[in-house]
């Protein structure tokens, strides 16, 4: 697994907090940079759309740009409980979709990974690149040891990028998700820093 590279230190709030100064970092071919407003037209036209909409539990559908604007608000506020990055093309800064690291300890024990790409950019590795970018800086930058991926059980693309950032499966759960009115099932994955050390300085 490659490193990424970090242009700035990184400033983690108050304990037990995975609120960031949300730094710009890359990957071979991504730039992830802090979501602004010049971003809300992209986002409503990559995230309205059921393909994207139904395989998470959060997001509305239709979207709005009212939707967008409330998500930018709760991440600059720090109420989303983590830190969210815009995954954009490092050659042109086309937007691409977000990713992002969670705490939310009323539905999961431990920290995790949300992320969304645009269906034109699909199967081409970027969510699994954007992945890799985010487990790289929790471990670097936390001294959490354990960190979860999870996805739908209908969904083989998103468990494809979640066993090749190195995550172990855990155990199932459910969901509601609001937009198709109905329970989901889950499979949770766990990611280790054991694990992580060896797949990054393995190779």
């Amino acid at each position: 697994m490659a490193m990424q590279k970090f242009d700035q230190d990184f400033d983690l709030g108050s304990a037990g907090s995975l609120i960031m100064s949300c730094p710009v970092f890359e990957t071979r071919r991504l730039l992830l940079r802090p979501l602004h407003e010049d971003d809300i037209d992209d986002m409503v036209r990559l995230a309205n759309n059921l393909s994207v909409a139904s395989m998470l539990g959060s997001m509305p559908h239709p979207y709005f740009p009212a939707d967008a604007r409330e998500f930018l608000e709760r991440m600059k506020s720090g109420s989303g409980g983590g830190s969210v990055y815009a995954v954009t093309n490092k050659e042109d800064g086309v937007f691409m979709g977000c990713c992002g690291l969670h705490e939310d300890n009323d539905r999961y024990e431990f920290p995790f990974i949300g992320y969304w790409i645009g269906e034109p950019f699909w199967n081409k590795g970027f969510a699994t690149e954007a992945a890799r970018a985010l487990v790289d800086l929790f471990f670097k930058v936390t001294d959490r040891n354990e960190l979860m991926m999870s996805c739908r059980r209908d969904n083989p693309s998103s468990r494809a990028v979640i066993v090749k950032c190195g995550g172990q499966y855990w155990k199932s759960g459910q969901a509601y998700n609001k937009v198709l009115g109905q329970m989901h099932k889950l499979e949770h994955f766990k990611l280790t820093r054991s694990s992580w050390m060896a797949a990054a300085f393995g190779e």
